[in-house]
């Protein structure tokens, strides 16, 4: 396939991926609303995800990496923990709060990386322009926050965290095993917190948990992997974000949530924090050189 049909067919595969993920907000709050607890949904998601995922995974001898193994386990107890503000966030907040503030963890990464890399005009602009939007999808008209706004951002802020430890993960150079351990230590926390919670199994709802499971965490994955293989990683970064927009367009069409005006405002300059800060360095280097093309 020539370069540039492969380039597309990447693109493709991104915007996929950003819609599934999208979805998967959707997908969450219907399993709730059916009676499926945070936890024994994570259990369930996880263990899903896991089988769609081994089938790939155990083709290689991943077991034998004690540092892959490590790191990965590091990894999925982190993400386990952003999955816990995110489902708790959504629960307390609204579905297109948590698309939108979600997606966040792009502004919070160069932040938390200061020592490391400089922190530039761009992403100081992009965390001002967050900032300014999550104003606007959650201060109410008393200017406090809703506690599941706040459960929210700290979900951006560990997935963030978890981009961290990612890179430490990379260097293995087997993502399909690293995924594989980290949904798989999702599953076991979330069936071993729920023994102490509500270990209830709800009978409805399970095609929303199927989704969860299998095509959010699992097929959506392998879009996503493919899809940076073939396109540049700012471009790959920007199309991947676009799962706020359809989350939150999810929320809209499927389950009804309020068009208002500040969801609008709000949406549009937190995708424009997360434009800015994946597109602002290439950029400034532009105008540094001169080259407007």
């Amino acid at each position: 396939m020539p370069l540039k049909s492969k380039t597309n067919t990447g693109k493709i595969a991104l915007l996929t991926s950003s819609l599934l993920w999208g979805i998967s907000f959707v997908a969450v709050q219907e399993a709730l609303n059916r009676g499926w607890t945070p936890f024994i949904l994570m259990g369930f998601r996880g263990l899903l995800a896991s089988i769609a995922l081994g089938f790939i995974a155990f083709r290689r001898p991943f077991w034998r990496n004690k540092g892959l193994l490590g790191y990965s386990f590091i990894a999925g107890i982190i993400l386990f923990i952003g999955f816990i503000f995110q489902t708790y966030g959504q629960i307390f907040s609204t579905v297109s709060n948590a698309s939108f503030i979600t997606v966040q963890y792009v502004v919070f990464i160069p932040l938390l990386m200061w020592r490391r890399r400089k922190i530039t005009t761009s992403v100081i602009f992009g965390v001002g322009l967050a900032m300014i939007g999550t104003g606007f999808l959650t201060l109410s008209e008393s200017f406090a926050f809703h506690i599941g706004d706040v459960l929210l951002i700290s979900c951006a802020l560990v997935f963030a965290l978890h981009i961290m430890v990612i890179e430490k993960v990379a260097k293995y150079n087997d993502v399909m095993a690293a995924t594989f351990i980290q949904v798989f230590t999702i599953s076991v926390l979330g069936f071993l917190v729920s023994l102490f919670t509500q270990p209830v199994i709800p009978s409805d709802g399970w095609i929303y948990v199927i989704y969860a499971g299998i095509v959010s965490s699992g097929i959506a994955f392998l879009f996503q992997v493919y899809g940076q293989k073939h396109v540049d990683s700012t471009l790959s970064g920007i199309i991947l974000s676009f799962e706020a927009l359809f989350g939150a367009l999810g929320a809209i069409f499927i389950l009804h949530e309020p068009f208002t005006q500040n969801t609008l405002i709000g949406g549009f300059l937190m995708m424009s924090a997360v434009f800015m800060v994946e597109l602002g360095p290439k950029l400034g280097v532009r105008l540094k050189r001169g080259n407007y093309d």
